[in-house]
Formats: C-alpha cells, structure tokens, sequence
C-alpha cells in the first residue's frame, strides 16, 4: 500500500461517513476506528519498506525516507479526521 492508496483509502471512509449532518456517536467511533485501522496498516507497510532499504542505502536515507513518510502520512490522517470532524 503506498501513500496513494491510503489517501484513497481515507478519502473513500471520508465519503462513506459523511453525511453533511454532524456524527453521532457511534459513527464517529465507527469512522474514526476505519480510519485508525488504515492508518497503522500503513505505518506498518512504512516499517516494511524502511527496513528493506537498509543495506542497499547509507545508513541515513531511509531514516529519512521513514521520517518524510510518517509526516504525510500523519498530514493524510489528520486532514481525514478534519474532514470528518473528529479533530
């Protein structure tokens, strides 16, 4: 899963939980276990791919590459939940 997909991914559980009308209770918990769920596949897939990379790059590059990685995908989560008003 790249970060492509996961932003897909939030937008489609963005879609799919927004009405217009403010959450109850049980579909914020719903939207916002969705969204968790998607969102620690993904860190786990950033995990993965980091630790393929070490060995074939210096030693920085994929600390970095992790580090670039997390923040979008941190951005994606965030501005998904903002949609959805679970800030």
């Amino acid at each position: 899963m790249t970060l492509a997909d996961t932003k897909r991914q939030f937008q489609s559980i963005v879609a799919r939980h927004h009405t217009g009308m403010p959450l109850d209770a049980s579909a914020r918990a719903q939207a916002l276990a969705d969204l968790t769920k998607d969102y620690q596949h993904s860190m786990q897939r950033i995990d993965q791919f980091t630790a393929e990379q070490r060995g074939r790059r210096p030693g920085f590059l994929p600390i970095n590459t992790r580090i670039g990685l997390v923040a979008k995908l941190d951005r994606l989560h965030t501005a998904a939940k903002a949609d959805l008003g679970l800030d």
